[in-house]
């Protein structure tokens, strides 16, 4: 009689501590796992119209992507941008290196906001800010260029298929880089100051801290930057997207074309349901490859071991 009195009293405590997580439980049920789970079912139909004529048409969708040109020109686009993306890491890694040896007073604060505003800011007001900059006929970047260069640069870096990705790279950089700085700069302090006082004492300069002290007790830092960095240049969309003119063909001449525009193509201009949910599943596999190998060159869980 007793231990029922227990079990019972144990039991309603338990639901008491559930209750608290339930909300989140039935939010991560309906907005994650179950359309997660109608997009594998999906890929596996014919589905032009939700609900009405679903054919089975089991690895059809994936076969279709897979020998469809554009399709891997996509996959090629987005694999190579989310590369040049990482980029945002060793440039963070040197503001912040630059902003640390300002000190802890007021001007590291300064650089460190001004920094990290474009973080801040919409993104659709920085990409439209770029379009300025980028644009081939009087862009500020092609002006700076032709002061410098002492003649007249014209290069259309968002227009022309050969630089475009270039372009969409430095905008990228742009807008990411005061977070990575940010991330570094913390990463860096966390640093004890008496191993660089112990290398000063043994005549070890500025750019031996940096190579035998800095960076190696950064790698954890390094680590998460390289799989969220990596996690978010795989599912780029927003930027070139707009880029394109509200058009997910990837302007100029499918250059900027990602999976995920692929997906919006084939979801909302030229619905076909099966070949979008196929796609989508074809980027959860590459996120996750992509996740795991970076893991595991990294060592980052076994550094939280």
């Amino acid at each position: 009689m007793k231990q029922k009195k227990w079990t019972k009293r144990k039991i309603k405590k338990q639901m008491t501590w559930y209750s608290f997580i339930i909300v989140s439980i039935v939010t991560l049920l309906l907005l994650v796992y179950l359309p997660m789970l109608t997009t594998i079912k999906y890929s596996l139909f014919d589905v032009s119209v939700i609900g009405f004529g679903e054919k089975f048409a089991g690895l059809k969708n994936y076969k279709v992507l897979m020998t469809q040109s554009t399709f891997l020109k996509s996959l090629w686009n987005t694999v190579l941008l989310a590369l040049l993306g990482l980029l945002t890491i060793p440039l963070g890694f040197i503001l912040a290196t630059m902003i640390n040896s300002l000190g802890s007073g007021k001007a590291q604060s300064f650089f460190r906001i001004g920094f990290y505003l474009p973080n801040i800011i919409t993104g659709v007001s920085v990409i439209l800010m770029f379009q300025a900059v980028l644009q081939g006929d009087g862009g500020l970047l092609n002006t700076f260029l032709s002061r410098i260069m002492g003649r007249e640069i014209t290069i259309g870096w968002l227009s022309n298929a050969k630089y475009a990705k270039i372009g969409a790279t430095i905008l990228w950089c742009w807008m990411n880089m005061g977070y990575s700085m940010l991330i570094n700069l913390a990463s860096m302090q966390s640093v004890p100051t008496e191993i660089y006082d112990a290398a000063a004492v043994d005549g070890a300069n500025g750019w031996k801290k940096i190579c035998y002290i800095t960076i190696p007790c950064m790698r954890g830092c390094f680590s998460f930057l390289l799989v969220t960095t990596m996690i978010n240049g795989l599912s780029r969309f927003t930027d070139l997207f707009i880029i394109g003119g509200n058009s997910s063909a990837g302007v100029p001449g499918g250059t900027l074309q990602t999976i995920l525009m692929y997906i919006y193509q084939f979801s909302f201009e030229v619905p076909n349901y099966g070949i979008s949910s196929a796609g989508a599943m074809i980027l959860f596999v590459m996120v996750f490859a992509f996740t795991m190998l970076n893991v595991k060159l990294t060592g980052f869980l076994d550094e939280e071991k």
